[in-house]
């Protein structure tokens, strides 16, 4: 199973028992809706501030057939496991303190967005603030028929033998054309994106054979030179993916 970052762990109990409503996590673009793109502007949301890592999940209430007491022991565990791994990640996070996600990512993708013909891309912004109702906000902001929104994350693996990069994107339309009659009529369903993915590239350490103690030093050892070229590799890898798969918006390039 997936392991979950510390920040998701509020969310398990609010979805118990009432459900949560989740988009798909990919939509492709069908070729008529491509067609009726005229212009787009792109935002990298890069609200992450800091490197985190995946904290295994717990299955406590998995193996004792569920309950609201079980589910708390869980968040416990998962609490706990979050507090030790936060101790190990200040050494790491330390070496990162220049590095700007979204400057990045930025930098790496350079104009290829602008070759992408169905987008017809205008411009690129980084935005480094999350406020309420981002999405919303976005949109009433920018200019053209749609948004394309880019959101990268970046997090060690559990057991700290690897950094993950990865990126939602989104395509999220603004002319009313664009709009379905239906989502039409309803303001959080108006953002519904008519494009969805996300991208991933998984960076190993360079160091066989060690704990998740001995990792921890290991990536943040020579003032951070390994996870400094992880992420930099990461970047890189992303971007390509990125730019590759807003090529192939009909198919999905993480679909089995």
């Amino acid at each position: 199973m997936r392991a979950i970052t510390f920040g998701s762990l509020c969310g398990l109990l609010l979805c118990m028992g009432v459900g949560c409503a989740t988009e798909p996590a990919y939509i492709p673009l069908t070729p008529e809706q491509s067609q009726q793109v005229g212009s787009s502007n792109s935002v990298i949301l890069a609200t992450q501030k800091e490197l985190n890592a995946d904290i295994d999940k717990s299955n406590v209430s998995t193996y004792t057939g569920g309950g609201l007491i079980f589910a708390l022991v869980d968040v416990a565990v998962e609490n706990s496991r979050a507090n030790s791994a936060e101790a190990l990640l200040k050494p790491i996070r330390d070496t990162l303190n220049d590095f700007e996600m979204g400057k990045e990512l930025r930098q790496a993708l350079g104009s290829r967005l602008d070759t992408i013909a169905w987008l017809h891309l205008k411009n690129t912004e980084v935005v480094y603030d999350n406020k309420p109702d981002q999405v919303a906000s976005l949109l009433a902001a920018g200019q053209g028929d749609v948004l394309l929104l880019i959101t990268p994350t970046y997090a060690l693996t559990s057991d700290f033998s690897a950094l993950r990069v990865e990126s939602e994107i989104k395509v999220v339309p603004r002319a009313t054309h664009l709009i379905s009659a239906e989502n039409a009529k309803d303001e959080k369903k108006r953002m519904t994106p008519f494009y969805k993915t996300n991208v991933s590239h998984l960076a190993p350490l360079t160091v066989a054979g060690t704990v998740k103690e001995e990792a921890a030093k290991a990536w943040a050892a020579d003032g951070g030179a390994r996870i400094r070229q992880a992420m930099k590799q990461g970047v890189t890898n992303l971007a390509d993916k990125i730019v590759e798969a807003l090529n192939h918006p009909e198919q999905s390039l993480t679909a089995p």
